[in-house]
């Protein structure tokens, strides 16, 4: 699903579909599941350049995905539908007021972990250690990783906390690049990753695949092109209401039931458990790897 908070954020969809060639290629991947580019080419009658340059705008925008795949004629490239549902909420949340302080956390500042096969972890020069070895979770120069990979388990982040006697605190917000991490690579391998303040589980999110389509736009030029490239970007809010994840409601869970004060520690933890019902993994973006060169953020939004 594609949730689009406000008018402004919705830019590149609102471009994608304003073409009657596109909204057909929408339409043709809705009946059919996947078609390669050769398909639409023909069938609307649109030369294999134009082709591409509309389904460049309809993959900017989110609306599909691109897999490559070997046929009989050499390499094709296969598009479906990347979302289900398009919202465009005219009303939204109310916005944030007051005071917001933020942090950002890098992928490797991690103060805990158990990590199982397939894992790893890297910095933008080089690999730490070895592939699918958990004890290189614990060298010491994972803490200007950038990547980190494993198949089921978990890392958990201290926050800096930024609450004061005598704030009113709104909203908690984390954003991070994720994805699945498949053996390998698969584009479709779903992943149930789940997020948790304190011990407190805030919700889910269900990892669609990992992405190996294109190289991410911050990948360094080592990185292996047979793996995972980059992530979708999430927003994960907790307020007095409950916790959204990429604008979706996914638990009743709340400010107060975290139940946060200032001078304590604030855990955050990312993980996909080992009884998973998708136990896909997880592939972490933080700097120097994936599409938006940053780790986790965290923000304090106060009255």
């Amino acid at each position: 699903m594609i949730y689009l908070k406000d008018f402004k954020s919705g830019m590149l969809v609102y471009e994608a579909l304003d073409s009657p060639v596109r909204l057909s290629i929408l339409e043709e991947l809705l009946e059919h599941g996947e078609l390669n580019l050769d398909y639409f080419a023909k069938k609307l009658g649109v030369s294999n350049g134009a082709i591409t340059a509309h389904i460049k705008k309809l993959h900017a925008a989110g609306l599909i995905e691109i897999t490559t795949a070997s046929g009989v004629r050499g390499t094709q490239k296969i598009c479906r539908l990347a979302t289900d549902k398009l919202i465009v909420d005219f009303v939204g949340r109310p916005p944030a007021e007051g005071r917001v302080a933020s942090a950002h956390i890098d992928v490797g500042q991690y103060v805990g972990y158990e990590a199982h096969p397939t894992c790893g972890i890297a910095t933008r020069e080089r690999l730490i250690g070895r592939f699918d070895d958990p004890a290189c979770f614990s060298y010491p120069e994972r803490a200007e990783a950038g990547l980190l990979w494993l198949s089921y388990g978990y890392v958990e982040y201290l926050i800096p906390n930024y609450l004061e006697e005598d704030g009113d605190l709104l909203e908690l917000q984390f954003s991070l690049e994720i994805a699945s991490e498949a053996p390998g690579y698969a584009a479709y391998f779903p992943s149930d990753i789940h997020f948790a303040v304190n011990g407190k589980l805030l919700g889910c999110f269900t990892s669609r695949g990992e992405y190996n389509d294109r190289p991410g736009t911050h990948n360094p030029a080592w990185w292996y092109g047979n793996l995972g490239q980059y992530g979708k970007k999430i927003l994960i809010a907790v307020g007095k209401e409950g916790t959204y994840i990429a604008g979706v409601k996914v638990s009743e869970t709340s400010l107060s039931d975290l139940a946060l004060t200032p001078g304590e520690q604030i855990r955050f933890r990312i993980f996909v458990p080992e009884d998973a019902d998708n136990r896909g993994g997880f592939t972490l973006f933080g700097r120097g790897f994936g599409d938006y060169d940053e780790g986790i953020t965290c923000k304090f939004i106060c009255k």
